[in-house]
C-alpha cells in the first residue's frame, strides 16, 4: 500500500459523491422542465489486485450516472390546446427545420416533451425550436393488401395506413425521412364538426380521499369537472360532472 493509493481512494469517494450531488441538484433544478428525465447515480467498488498478504491495496469507488429515460413521467393538466401528453411507449418525432422535404440541413430528433406552440406560420414548435412531425394520412377506401406480421419483443404489430400518395404503409415501413413525414401545420387542418351523443373522460382521483358523506360534505371526497358542450343550434352549455 502506498500513500498515493490511500489518497486516491479518498479522492475517488469525494469525486463520486460530488457526481451524485450534481445529479440531485440537476433533478431539483429541472423540477418544472416539461419532459425532463431525472438522473440516478449508482456506485461501484473499484477492486485492485492484492499482491501481498500483509499489505492492502485500496481501490476506491466510482460513480455510474444513469439517465432514467425509460421512466414514465406524470401527466400534467394544461390550458393549451396544442400541448400533448404521452402515456406508455413512444416518442414525438421532431425536426430542426419546419419542412425537411424542402429545407436542407435539418435533422430529426425524438422527445417525450409535448409542450408545443404554433409559430406565426402555423407550425407546431417546442421550446427548443424543433418542429413536430407526423405521417400524413387519408381515409382508406379499400382493404390493405396482405403483409407479413412484424414481431418486436414477442409483440405482434400489423397496423397500416394509406399515405397521401395513395399507397399503403405498415408499421415496419414507417421510415422517418423527409419523404415520409411532414411538419404539423395548424393552418392546413380543417374540417366540419360532427354531432355526437357521447363524452369520453379520464381522470385520476386522489387515493387518500375519504368516502364521501352527503351529511358531512366539508370532509371532502367530492370533485367536480365541467365540460363545454354545444346543442343542436350551436349554443354553448357547461355540463357539470361530480365524482365521489
Amino acid at each position: 500500500m502506498s500513500l498515493y493509493g490511500a489518497l486516491f481512494s479518498g479522492v475517488s469517494g469525494l469525486s463520486s459523491q460530488s457526481s451524485a450531488m450534481g445529479a440531485i441538484s440537476d433533478n431539483v433544478t429541472n423540477v418544472n422542465t416539461v419532459g425532463f428525465k431525472g438522473t440516478k447515480v449508482n456506485f461501484q467498488t473499484l477492486i485492485t489486485k492484492q499482491v501481498s498478504l500483509t499489505k492492502y491495496s485500496p481501490g476506491g469507488v466510482q460513480s455510474k450516472p444513469r439517465g432514467q429515460i425509460d421512466v414514465q413521467g406524470l401527466l400534467q393538466s394544461t390550458s393549451s390546446s396544442t400541448d400533448i401528453g404521452m402515456s406508455g411507449q413512444g416518442f414525438f418525432v421532431v425536426n430542426s427545420v419546419a419542412d425537411p422535404a424542402v429545407s436542407s440541413g435539418g435533422y430529426f430528433g425524438y422527445t417525450r416533451a409535448g409542450s408545443f406552440k404554433a409559430d406565426k406560420e402555423g407550425y407546431l414548435q417546442n421550446s427548443s425550436g424543433f418542429y413536430l412531425q407526423g405521417w400524413p394520412l387519408i381515409r382508406a377506401t379499400a382493404a390493405a393488401p396482405a403483409s407479413s406480421i412484424l414481431t418486436i419483443e414477442s409483440t405482434n404489430y400489423m397496423k397500416s395506413y394509406i399515405n397521401t400518395d395513395g399507397t399503403f404503409h405498415y408499421i415496419n415501413s414507417n421510415i422517418v425521412s423527409p419523404q415520409e413525414v411532414k411538419a404539423m401545420n395548424l393552418n392546413t387542418i380543417g374540417g366540419t364538426a360532427t354531432a355526437t351523443a357521447s363524452i369520453r373522460m379520464g381522470a385520476n382521483l386522489p387515493s387518500g380521499d375519504p368516502v364521501f358523506d352527503a351529511t358531512a360534505a366539508s370532509n371532502g371526497g367530492q370533485h367536480q369537472t365541467s365540460v363545454l358542450v354545444y346543442d343542436s343550434l350551436g349554443n354553448p352549455h357547461n355540463t357539470d360532472f361530480t365524482w365521489t
